[in-house]
């Protein structure tokens, strides 16, 4: 089956994190590697545990049980599900009114509905069962690339859903209160000169770059049109003093707090100026 480990290790290795999850991952081919009547078995078995930490990483009990729909599960020894999980992994801690009504993504439940299916087909390969109990090479080869199709496809379909949701929000937020959020939190070109005015903060865009359980990080990336003002107001009155207008790109990490309208409450968490021009 090494033919089976060369065409799919190094994209599904892609998909977990160094240390524990890639050693399993290892064992996982090795077992199916090793001529013993329970080999698939135990693949399956492992592929099946890989995407369990998987999606305990994506989504840790605390986040989940921080976001306003969690409603722990009465039948769950942990009150969690691996439906919840998905869809954390998804929207985060974003309402299901804000998914469906604001952003009229009204077919996620039926995105979530796929991946648990996923997950229910990985888990029937795991049963020892007189059909998958030593059966012959043909058969393990091709039960195993069904189990390894259907990882990625899990995997692939969590991050199309979740791009979309993501994609779709950097639209709401409130552009205007955006470049204010900004240019309030600006420090780098204090030391520039004696006085520093922006004029105009242009937005290239921004990203989501993770979501939370009450709030998301946006990555956003634009230039700032500055005035710099080396002396004081008397001093260009009486023509002794220079104003100087210059661009600095810049890129900034923004909390959107989940708070009603979204985009209503934002908090800089970092901004970076590259003000290297300036001294060339």
């Amino acid at each position: 089956m090494k033919h089976i480990e060369d065409k799919y290790k190094e994209r599904i290795s892609e998909i977990f994190s160094n240390g524990f999850e890639q050693e399993l991952l290892n064992a996982a081919f090795i077992n199916l590697n090793i001529d013993n009547p329970l080999r698939f078995n135990n693949f399956a078995y492992s592929l099946r545990e890989l995407l369990r930490h998987l999606l305990h990483r994506l989504s840790p009990d605390v986040k989940v049980k921080a976001c306003d729909w969690f409603k722990p599960e009465p039948t769950s020894s942990t009150g969690f599900t691996r439906k919840h999980r998905i869809k954390y992994a998804i929207q985060g801690g974003l309402s299901d009114f804000y998914i469906t009504k604001k952003l009229g993504l009204e077919e996620i439940d039926d995105k979530i509905k796929e991946l648990l299916d996923i997950i229910t087909l990985l888990n029937s390969y795991t049963h020892i069962e007189p059909h998958t109990f030593n059966i012959n090479e043909t058969d393990v080869e091709k039960l195993a690339i069904n189990c390894l199709d259907a990882m990625l496809g899990f995997v692939e379909k969590i991050t199309e859903t979740r791009d979309s949701v993501w994609e779709m929000l950097v639209d709401e937020i409130d552009k205007n209160l955006l470049e204010r959020v900004i240019s309030e939190s600006v420090e780098e070109i204090m030391e520039l000169s004696t006085h520093q005015f922006i004029e105009e903060i242009y937005s290239d865009g921004g990203h989501v770059e993770t979501i939370g359980a009450s709030s998301l990080l946006l990555h956003v990336t634009g230039n700032l049109d500055c005035e710099l003002q080396y002396g004081s107001g008397s001093d260009l009155r009486n023509g002794n003093g220079v104003v100087v207008s210059q661009s600095f790109p810049f890129n900034s990490f923004i909390n959107v707090l989940f708070k009603a309208p979204l985009g209503s409450v934002m908090e800089v968490d970092k901004i970076n100026i590259d003000t290297s021009s300036f001294y060339e």
